[in-house]
Order: structure tokens, then C-alpha cells, then sequence
């Protein structure tokens, strides 16, 4: 039996009136939130498998349960998944007492993105394309900074690769994203309905069963 999943609700009912004040805002003061306990750590671990595969980098961030990178390794082998989450109950199966998951062309590390982020921007690693695949929406009108793009971290996570794709379920997350790339990068952003027949993510395909509508946005066209 499929649980369904309900659709996103929110006091807000169209794009946030702070989205362009707030980006121009973190342009202008980086984000210098000191660095977790242990990151570096993982880091380097993660630097280290990406040398020793040696091929472009596919980055998950926010994967879950790590099957959605699982998927896209297996449809991208010449590259190298890397699926970040900072759930230790999502990536239990896969990571027990170690932080970091090598298999293949597939690598999965528990750890908060914003500071994998940053320091992937000091670094030489070669992105090929960022996946956010339904992050949580935080649809309250106030929750404005824990969505991606309105997070102190975005000008860092943009500046990552020339490839984004942000999947969602809440129409109004996939129009503050492309508003938040616009303003970003002063390109056109396409934001489309999806009919997904391969699921990337157990999440798409439990929002497809439920007859949720799904956007993509994404900053290459």
C-alpha cells in the first residue's frame, strides 16, 4: 500500500517580497560560519576519492537515503556521484562507522553540505552538474532563509558549477529558485512541469503516486 504524500501548504502565496533583497545582500557579505567539528575531515576523504577515480563530478546534495545518487551513478558512469546528506538515520545502511561510502563511480558522505560547499569552492574539483532533488520546502513565509536560495550560502553553492537542477513539488520553491539564479547570474533559468517515468529519487516517486504536480529549474538551456 502507497502512503500518500500531502501537497505542500504555506501562509505564503506567491514569490517572498525579501528573495531579491536577501541575495544581493549575501553578495555583498560572504558567509563566514565557521566550519563543523570533523568536516575537514570528511572532506578530505571525499578529495581523496575524487582523485583516485578521476572523472567529473556529479553532486547530490541533500541525498537522503543515498538512492538517488545510486540511480544516477547507474545512468552516468563516466562520472563520479557524489551524494552528501547530514542525516546519520537516512545513510545508516550504507554508512556504519565510517563517514564516507566508495563504491564504483559512486561516493556518499555524511555531512552538512553548506560547509562541504565552501570548501569545494577552494578547491580544484571539476562539477559536471548539481542535483537538489526535493529539499525540504520550509513553506512558512518566515522560513525564508532554510530554503536554498535564501540561505546566506547560496552565492557559494552557485558558484560550484555552471549546471544546476533543482527539483521540487511546491511550485513556489521552483519560482523563488529560478528568481534567485536570475538575479545570481543574469541568465535565463528554465522552470518547467516534469513527467517523470524514470524516478531519480524514492521522494519523486512518492509525490508522483500522491498526483503531485513537479517542477524542474535548472540553469541550462
Amino acid at each position: 500500500m502507497t502512503i500518500k504524500s500531502s501537497i505542500v501548504t504555506s501562509n505564503q502565496s506567491g514569490v517572498h517580497k525579501d528573495l531579491e533583497s536577501s541575495i544581493k545582500k549575501y553578495f555583498t557579505n560572504p558567509y563566514r560560519k565557521p566550519y563543523r567539528p570533523f568536516t575537514g575531515d570528511i572532506f578530505h576523504q571525499l578529495d581523496a576519492a575524487q582523485k583516485q577515480v578521476g572523472k567529473p563530478i556529479i553532486l547530490d546534495s541533500g541525498c537522503g537515503t543515498g538512492e538517488s545518487s545510486q540511480q544516477l551513478a547507474k545512468l552516468n558512469p563516466d562520472a563520479l556521484v557524489i551524494g552528501i546528506d547530514k542525516s546519520e538515520k537516512r545513510l545508516e545502511k550504507l554508512i556504519t562507522q565510517d563517514s564516507v561510502y566508495l563504491q564504483g563511480n559512486l561516493v556518499l558522505a555524511r555531512a552538512d553540505v553548506i560547509d562541504i560547499w565552501r570548501m569545494i569552492k577552494e578547491s580544484d574539483w571539476i562539477i559536471k552538474k548539481h542535483y537538489l532533488l526535493y529539499p525540504n520546502p520550509w513553506p512558512k513565509k518566515d522560513q525564508l532563509k532554510r530554503r536554498w536560495h535564501g540561505h546566506p550560502v547560496f552565492p557559494e553553492m552557485i558558484s560550484l558549477c555552471d549546471h544546476i537542477e533543482l527539483r521540487t513539488n511546491w511550485q513556489i520553491y521552483a519560482e523563488e529558485f529560478k528568481q534567485a539564479l536570475e538575479i545570481a547570474t543574469n541568465k535565463k533559468v528554465l522552470l518547467d512541469n516534469i513527467k517523470v517515468t524514470d524516478f531519480i529519487s524514492p521522494f519523486e516517486k512518492k509525490y508522483y503516486d500522491s498526483g503531485h504536480e513537479l517542477y524542474r529549474v535548472t540553469n541550462s538551456i
